[in-house]
């Protein structure tokens, strides 16, 4: 007959670690790489009377990756994992990326242990949705916020989950990272004309700090917005005449659209009168942009008179005319 004898190698963070069944104690495990499988501490002395117990320690995860092999009776425990270790969901509730427990000495002393996890790149940022869009109008400003959009990357260290953002052709737009609100700023970086171009279609990528990335695509529709062919509009009054202005040159005041996109109401208005005193001796009709006067003037008093008058969407896009 023969004896067949098992000799298993045992490696841990800490080496051959003790538990103190009366005053209990701490012990700082060191550190590993998350993904780490196998031995995390091997406890030996343990007096035959005792009966030892694993504890969850400041939170309940340690209980999800860690086991005690151990009987009553035994010498020597060993605690080990049951799945790889992940520092992320180790990080879930507290600033570092840890496993804490206790080794409990049945109703006796309770015996913590910290190990702490090292986070790896291993997670690609995300995109919340892979495609994005907005629209704006032609008449937006150089430098005016389009659309955020924002990608998350999981990894617990705060290098691994920085990111950066870039987007790809046209040239019309840029990014700007917004550090309070985790998100990519898209804006204008160059005028818009509808009769150039009615929508962008680009990509715009999030990369972490070793390239590990993900893309998104954004639809940009552009609106064209109400405009005059002319900014200088010219007409002659009657002295002490009240009514409609009439003979305006070098055509009567109306907003164009040449089939560009406008299929909303336009409202004019007059936004105001130089000398200011005559503010109130003209009104414009807000549907079709007729102005008249409403009160006698004088030639004497003056000679010439500037009514500034706008035109406005419902979308309160404006175009000013003199």
């Amino acid at each position: 007959m023969f004896l067949y004898l098992f000799i298993f190698s045992i490696a841990s963070f800490a080496g051959s670690t003790e538990v103190n069944c009366e005053s209990g104690g701490l012990i700082e495990l060191g550190s590993t790489e998350e993904g780490y499988e196998g031995v995390i501490e091997v406890i030996t002395n343990i007096s035959p009377d005792v009966r030892l117990v694993l504890e969850p320690y400041l939170s309940s995860v340690a209980m999800k990756y860690l086991e005690l092999v151990y009987s009553d009776g035994d010498s020597v425990a060993i605690v080990r994992t049951i799945k790889p270790l992940d520092a992320e969901e180790a990080k879930m509730n507290f600033m570092s990326s840890s496993l804490d427990y206790f080794v409990t000495c049945g109703r006796g002393g309770k015996n913590a242990r910290v190990l702490y996890i090292v986070d790896l790149n291993d997670n690609s940022p995300i995109f919340e949705s892979k495609s994005y869009s907005a629209t704006v109008s032609e008449a937006m400003a150089v430098g005016s916020h389009v659309l955020s959009v924002t990608a998350n990357d999981e990894d617990a260290l705060m290098d691994n989950k920085r990111i950066t953002y870039s987007i790809l052709p046209p040239d019309e737009f840029e990014v700007s990272y917004d550090s309070q609100m985790n998100a990519c700023n898209i804006k204008l970086a160059k005028p818009l004309n509808y009769n150039n171009a009615q929508q962008y279609n680009f990509i715009v990528e999030a990369k972490d700090i070793e390239g590990l990335s993900d893309t998104a695509t954004v639809t940009i529709t552009v609106e064209a917005y109400p405009y005059f062919d002319h900014s200088l509009y010219k007409a002659s009054i009657e002295k002490n005449k009240i009514g409609h202005v009439s003979d305006v040159t070098p055509e009567a005041i109306k907003v164009k659209d040449d089939n560009r996109g406008i299929n909303k109401p336009v409202v004019y208005s007059i936004k105001t009168v130089i000398p200011n005193e005559y503010q109130n001796s003209f009104e414009i009709d807000q549907n079709n942009g007729v102005i008249s006067v409403t009160t006698a003037l004088d030639r004497e008093e003056t000679e010439q008179i500037a009514v500034f008058i706008q035109v406005s969407e419902v979308s309160e896009d404006i175009h000013e005319n003199q």
